[in-house]
């Protein structure tokens, strides 16, 4: 069972694929707006402990924090603050598990599902389309009121497909 992670501030997508690429588990943890170090304790406590309990994890594999600046998205704190997050999850997890998480590089990832997005086009919609043809099953997709994914779904989709990147 391979764990897939992508990791913010605000949500931690998670997804488990087996070694068939079957999608067994996918899930949004939403943080609460407490300091980085008790919303990485309150991941590790409420999501991956159950994780451990129900899951026989094989390899970890979590989404590499930003290194570029993104116009008008990042700022040097945001940078900042996300990769001390995922330092904290990434310790965690090998706590946990006993395991180093692989860091992935979300585009390489998405570019070797054939996911591709053309200028102008919005990624984060072609990974749930993409996501929600391959999962019809386990991965739905529920919109807001003005016809967007809710919150939460592109982390789910992102996660997958990090774990995914195993079969790379």
């Amino acid at each position: 069972m391979i764990l897939g992670l992508d990791v913010s501030t605000s949500k931690i997508g998670i997804a488990i694929v087996d070694g068939d690429k079957n999608l067994i588990y996918c899930d949004v943890f939403k943080c609460k707006k407490d300091e980085l170090e008790e919303r990485a304790s309150s991941f590790c406590t409420s999501q991956l402990d159950k994780i451990k309990n129900e899951h026989h994890i094989t390899e970890i594999r979590i989404e590499e924090s930003l290194f570029k600046f993104q116009r008008g998205k990042t700022s040097a704190k945001t940078m900042a603050n996300l990769q001390r997050f995922n330092g904290m999850i990434s310790m965690m997890l090998y706590d946990k598990f006993g395991k180093l998480p692989i860091k992935v590089n979300f585009t390489n990832a998405r570019a070797r599902r054939g996911i591709k997005v053309p200028k102008g086009e919005n990624i984060k919609l072609k990974v749930i389309e993409w996501v929600s043809e391959k999962y019809p099953e386990l991965f739905q997709v529920e919109y807001t009121k003005h016809g967007n994914p809710k919150p939460g779904t592109d982390d789910k989709a992102d996660a997958i497909i990090i774990a995914l990147s195993h079969f790379d």
